[in-house]
């Protein structure tokens, strides 16, 4: 047997063991992946619509508080409902 398939296999087992020894088993290692993979598929979509949206000229709907304060150029009120990095990036640009 060669060492390669040896060291595949060893991992495989070990892979098994610590998925078998998490909380919730191999069903919560397979839910948490299933889950990430919706949250990806999903986010990766919404990403496309906005995007495509963006393109040919339709805008936002779902607009933040820190969105509608920077447009209306209230930068106090922004100052209050944006998180410090977007508040920062809107102050220098």
């Amino acid at each position: 047997m060669s060492p390669v398939y040896i060291v595949g296999a060893g991992a495989v087992l070990l892979a098994l063991v610590w998925a078998m020894t998490r909380e919730g088993g191999a069903r919560g290692v397979g839910a948490s992946l299933g889950e990430a993979a919706v949250d990806f598929i999903d986010g990766t979509a919404s990403g496309a619509v906005v995007g495509i949206g963006e393109l040919v000229g339709i805008p936002a709907t779902n607009k933040t508080q820190c969105q509608l304060d920077r447009e209306a150029g209230n930068t106090w009120a922004a100052s209050f409902s944006c998180p410090a990095k977007d508040f920062l990036n809107y102050l220098w640009s």
